[in-house]
């Protein structure tokens, strides 16, 4: 892995971050914005440069422990518990969002809460939300990390997930570290999967997005590749997210 730099954000991560927000920052101004200072010679956007290309990215610097960062020249173990304490940060924002007993109206809205962390990974990442029958979340799980083809996913360890917080219906949300969120061949085939597998335990595949950076994403639902199982021409005010009825067998 190897982080290239363009000149004008090496030395100001922190002006970028009140000019642009800190959604606009990159992974190595991120975590150069927890480092704090560089070393002599070395930016400070440089030594977090230094250290995604070591670790082989956030994963890596989450999986490498306090004593691994701190042996790195300019870090030291104040600096390495800050850098482990921003990622437990923003996974715990994640977990605790997804808890919200907020109802789940859209694909915006299950973005809004994924959009902000996973966007800007340099590896897959695959979430569970379970909901309810009103589309409130019981609980958010990651259930795969590293690959999330390339470690082989099976359905039923979806939906393990989502029937362990005693889910109605489950959204699916993964992302693609490429930056580019249409859905690939083999991101159907394990949809079409989950469905499947899904309706054999009685729940519901409400959506399985992909999301491909912090404003980019895919809904398998919103581009119909989960069919529409809401008869259209039901009269409702409101088009519930996820929580459609099954037409009765035979029906177009």
């Amino acid at each position: 892995m190897h982080i290239d730099l363009p000149h004008e954000i090496v030395h100001m991560p922190r002006e970028r971050a009140l000019a642009e927000g800190v959604f606009a920052l990159g992974d190595a101004e991120l975590l150069a914005l927890l480092l704090g200072t560089g070393i002599r010679g070395q930016s400070v956007v440089h030594l977090a440069a230094g250290l995604l290309e070591a670790f082989g990215g956030l994963d890596g610097i989450a999986r490498a422990g306090p004593i691994a960062l701190a042996e790195r020249p300019g870090v030291g173990m104040v600096k390495a518990l800050r850098l482990l304490g921003g990622i437990e940060l923003g996974r715990r924002y994640v977990y605790r969002a997804g808890r919200r007993r907020e109802p789940l109206e859209s694909s915006e809205a299950v973005f809004a809460r994924f959009g902000p962390v996973l966007g800007g990974l340099d590896s897959e990442e695959l979430w569970v939300m379970a909901v309810d029958a009103r589309n409130l979340v019981r609980g958010c799980r990651k259930v795969a990390l590293g690959g999330v083809h390339a470690c082989a996913m099976n359905p039923r360890d979806i939906l393990r997930a989502a029937l362990a917080d005693e889910a109605v219906g489950v959204v699916v949300v993964h992302n693609h570290p490429s930056g580019n969120p249409a859905p690939s061949i083999d991101d159907i085939i394990m949809t079409k999967r989950i469905m499947a597998a899904s309706d054999l335990v009685g729940l519901t595949l409400v959506d399985h997005l992909i999301i491909g950076g912090t404003d980019d994403y895919r809904s398998m639902l919103d581009l119909g590749l989960i069919p529409e199982r809401m008869p259209a021409d039901i009269e409702l005010s409101v088009r519930p997210y996820g929580t459609r009825l099954v037409p009765p067998p035979g029906a177009p």
